[in-house]
């Protein structure tokens, strides 16, 4: 590398910084948020007994393998072992989105080119981009540190904690750049990135079910938090070790930056057959071609998760730290009338059919990204109106969502009854829970495509709203907001303290409904503006 492939690195950090001032805003706000979520639910649940609620929840088996040993029995200590996930993913995703954003997205938009016609070096506009990360994970950092001392936290402890999560940021933002150089679109350098954060969470989950302290604490972002071990030992110089360890995937992307042209990857694009297969005679085969990928590794990650936890439910005891937690969410008593396991694996359909929402949104994202690199035009200059090009693809969103919930009901059921050793066990319930869940997700979709026939410049809203809903949850769980402010979230009426026999059924009658008038609201905003070209 030269110096001058670093030309023009301090203007586009200027530029970077205003393009992306509102989203690292939201990314730093939501991160300390969690902090503070995290300590309201532990007081709600322990109180003054805090330590001796920690110490039932280490007794706990399935807890201990999942979340490892609480390394100190006092708030802060609840705060790490408890928010460490959490705030590891949103650093992590942030991270990931801000860096491919200000670099492969802008390769693919043309941006780059009007860049580099400028004083502007080679790896120029990935510096700036890690540049602005790494401040934004700081920042986060130092707020997350002030926020557990404002909750009474020891100083050095806090801030140790606070510099371990910056690490896991970079160490990501790391990732999303290495991404960036694999392959030549965005969409793919975001499904890298997040496949190595569900990586992570799958090692930092065995290494917990080794007790939190094998090897893989060494190799594992998320498990750093054992390394550095704040408010429990506070090892700083460990701190170095993070921060090297971070750096690899940056090293290894400005290596392979310098090989690669603008606008290309590394790994390049295996070229297509020389005519299209009779299959592709209409959109909707089109467009379930371009979500096939996408859909195909969400169906892998959610039949593992499903299977996992379905399989270690019906094993759960009534008694112990798991029960009484589980019992107390909310206030309410809502698991005594039903069995711990089937409790439990209603909160994990629960939690990853928010995600499903959040696959639904992406997949209706792909038509602003089809938009913007000109394919449209070459489409609707056929025989194709713009209502059937866009209705293709959200058919295909809300038919993959609802393919996603479906197996989760039946692989969840299926492995449940087989734990509990009778199929017959729960499997129609779980079958059930899982597919009352497509309409609180259909509503996301719909917002998205409300948003994109509308105002596509502002889909970035869309998931305002979502992690609206998710806070909401996080909220009342921990008793700050009652059930009457939850119930501004979808997914309150398909919601885990709710017996499937109970659902309201006209509610998620009135949500497809919604759904149905957003999307069709979104596709008539489409019919009537111009459409997105390149710059």
């Amino acid at each position: 590398m030269k110096s001058n492939d670093f030309i023009g690195t301090g203007t586009l950090v200027k530029l970077f910084l205003r393009r992306d001032r509102f989203l690292l805003l939201l990314w730093i706000i939501f991160s300390v948020a969690l902090i503070f979520v995290t300590a309201v639910t532990f007081t709600a649940i322990g109180g003054q007994n805090l330590g001796d609620v920690l110490s039932e929840f280490n007794k706990d088996p399935l807890i201990s393998a999942l979340l490892g040993p609480a390394m100190s029995v006092d708030l802060s200590g609840a705060i790490v072992w408890r928010g460490v996930s959490q705030l590891s993913l949103a650093l992590g995703i942030g991270s990931l989105l801000i860096v491919i954003r200000n670099t492969r997205t802008d390769e693919e938009t043309g941006r780059s080119e009007l860049i580099r016609a400028y004083p502007a070096g080679r790896h120029a506009s990935l510096t700036a981009a890690l540049i602005i990360t790494t401040i934004g994970n700081l920042i986060a950092g130092i707020l997350i540190a002030l926020s557990i001392i404002a909750l009474g936290g020891d100083t050095r402890g806090a801030f140790i904690f606070g510099a371990t999560l910056s690490t896991i940021g970079y160490f990501f933002a790391g990732v999303g750049a290495l991404g960036v150089q694999l392959r030549e679109n965005s969409s793919t350098a975001r499904g890298i990135g997040i496949a190595a954060l569900g990586i992570g969470l799958v090692m930092a989950i065995l290494n917990n079910f080794g007790g939190g302290y094998t090897l893989l604490k060494w190799i594992t972002p998320m498990a750093w938090q054992r390394v550095t071990s704040p408010f429990a030992g506070n090892y700083s110089r460990a701190l170095l070790y993070c921060a090297v360890f971070a750096t690899v995937p940056t090293i290894i992307a400005y290596k392979l930056s310098a090989h690669r042209d603008i606008g290309a990857g590394i790994l390049l694009a295996r070229p297509g057959l020389p005519e299209a297969s009779p299959r592709f005679s209409n959109p909707l085969a089109l467009a379930w071609r371009l979500h096939q990928k996408s859909f195909t590794g969400w169906m892998v990650g959610i039949v593992l998760y499903i299977a996992v936890f379905a399989a270690i439910s019906p094993t759960l005891s009534n008694d112990g730290g798991m029960s009484n937690w589980l019992s107390g969410l909310g206030g309410t008593s809502w698991s005594e009338e039903a069995g711990l396991g089937y409790v439990f694996i209603s909160v994990s359909i629960y939690l990853m059919s928010i995600f499903v929402s959040a696959y639904a949104m992406t997949a209706v994202s792909r038509l602003k990204k089809e938009e913007t690199e000109g394919r449209v035009e070459m489409l609707l200059d056929k025989p194709v109106s713009r209502i059937r090009w866009m209705s293709s693809h959200l058919i295909a969103a809300a038919l993959c969502s609802a393919a996603l919930l479906l197996v989760m009901g039946i692989v969840g059921g299926l492995f449940y009854g087989i734990a509990a050793g009778d199929v017959s066990s729960g499997f129609w319930s779980i079958l059930t829970m899982s597919v009352s869940k497509l309409p609180p997700v259909l509503i996301f979709l719909g917002i998205t495509a409300l948003l994109y026939g509308l105002y596509p410049k502002m889909m970035v809203l869309g998931w305002g709203v979502w992690l609206s809903s998710v806070m909401l949850e996080l909220a009342w769980e921990g008793q700050i907001i009652d059930w009457s402010l939850m119930q501004i979230s979808p997914f309150a009426y398909t919601h885990y303290t709710i017996d499937i026999t109970n659902l309201p059924l006209t509610s998620l009658f009135l949500l497809l409904c919604l759904s149905s008038i957003l999307t069709v609201i979104g596709l008539w905003g489409f019919r009537n503006r111009n459409v997105l070209t390149k710059i």
